[in-house]
């Protein structure tokens, strides 16, 4: 097979088109998405950028599998702990009330951050029975390491070795996570730019963390309107502290010792 035909200006097409699906502004790694691209069309016997951006509007099994190629993944047990914390302790008091809860992780990349709240629910008695986590990606592959529930030693760094013991199988030289000692918990693949995504119902808390980092100020504000329209009133949405957050004014911005969270008002 030749070599890969692809102009600048067709870069800036594809480039284009997974933003205008994912949100994901890939500008400043072109060269990087343009040598992955390449293998994948080698690999798919397409010889020219064209013939795949046809392909990327048109064929849903294509498309799925780019963007699994070109989104990324980087996550850990208990990342930014403090703000996990404050979303159980909301959770829980919620339940208290007698209501059953819903959480809604966007994205949930590989599921630590889904199964960190679980954790933690358990850790402090929260019913189980009151608690549903959803954990939506755009990647499928990562949905299926969700729902596989196995992680490596760097995954779990952050855990104590009585968690590790308590909410994990030892399957060498990874961890399986013990699912049964979890709150309702579904993953699906989901982008939140469809329509999809409403489907859900509503939610109590989401979290959405170190996602808008990719985004440009348009998809940041398309993003946060979304969010509203799945979140209950006084629900709360929380943000990684990397995410610039634009303003709104369907939400409340609150400070407090956990970090800072937004109030739908």
């Amino acid at each position: 097979m030749s070599e890969f035909e692809c102009s600048s200006s067709d870069l800036l097409e594809f480039i284009e088109l997974a933003k205008k699906l994912s949100g994901n502004n890939l500008i400043s790694k072109k060269e990087i998405v343009k040598n992955k691209i390449a293998h994948f069309a080698k690999n798919k016997n397409i010889d020219n950028m064209q013939t795949l951006c046809n392909k990327f509007n048109f064929d849903r099994a294509l498309r799925q599998e780019l963007l699994n190629l070109i989104t990324i993944n980087e996550t850990y047990f208990m990342r930014e702990l403090n703000q996990l914390n404050s979303a159980i302790q909301y959770a829980n008091t919620l339940s208290i009330g007698g209501g059953n809860v819903k959480i809604l992780c966007a994205p949930c990349s590989s599921g630590e951050e889904v199964y960190s709240l679980g954790i933690l629910a358990k850790s402090i008695g929260m019913d189980r029975y009151r608690l549903k986590i959803t954990g939506i990606d755009i990647n499928s592959n990562m949905i299926q390491k969700c729902k596989d529930g196995i992680y490596n030693e760097r995954s779990v760094k952050n855990l104590k070795a009585s968690q590790k013991e308590l909410y994990f199988k030892k399957i060498e030289p990874d961890y399986q996570i013990r699912q049964e000692l979890m709150p309702m918990i579904e993953f699906k693949t989901i982008n939140i730019f469809d329509d999809s995504l409403f489907a859900l119902g509503q939610f109590d808390i989401i979290l959405s963390r170190n996602m808008m980092i990719y985004f440009d100020e348009s998809y940041r504000v398309l993003t946060i309107e979304r969010f509203a329209k799945i979140l209950k009133p006084y629900g709360r949405i929380y943000f990684g502290s990397a995410d610039l957050v634009p303003y709104c004014d369907l939400y409340s911005k609150i400070i407090d010792l956990s970090g800072t969270y937004y109030e739908k008002v």
